[in-house]
């Protein structure tokens, strides 16, 4: 991937996720730190998806994002459910759900269900994703306040 390309993807992402917020109604004072969040999110997908693969690199960025969208509640004081929304917009396979359907609709049923596999594993990995972040946080959480009762 090369510069240019990378970038163009920032942009676009940045831009389809606040478009993305504005639709569903968030806070107009959200929009940006939700769009960076998003943005950030789908770069690194794009960055670990060439090493790893598709599942490992939407597991890791349901992860982190799930983390950073739960500090940015507490420093922006909002439901964390605006943050998770903008980590959703590029987690979810869109895509590859459209072409399940275009697979079962062209009777190429083999495709359709390899597709429709990689589906439901996405949708299972983000979901357990999202919330290991918020456990891993809680964790961190709970570690750091008894350090400070021991000390």
């Amino acid at each position: 991937m090369t510069i240019l390309t990378f970038l163009l993807q920032a942009l676009a992402s940045l831009l389809a996720i606040i478009t993305f917020l504005i639709v569903l109604n968030v806070q107009r004072s959200m929009l940006i730190p939700g769009g960076i969040l998003g943005m950030a999110v789908w770069l690194l997908y794009l960055l670990l998806k060439g090493p790893t693969n598709v599942i490992v690199a939407t597991f890791v960025a349901a992860i982190v994002g799930s983390c950073i969208s739960q500090i940015l509640s507490i420093i922006y004081k909002t439901p964390a459910v605006v943050f998770i929304l903008a980590i959703l917009a590029p987690l979810v396979p869109g895509y590859i759900s459209y072409r399940t359907t275009a697979f079962f609709v062209t009777g190429n049923y083999s495709q359709a269900m390899v597709h429709a596999t990689l589906v439901v594993i996405l949708a299972l990995v983000i979901s357990i994703g999202m919330a290991s972040g918020t456990v891993a946080l809680k964790l961190y959480k709970y570690i750091e306040k008894r350090k400070r009762v021991v000390d």
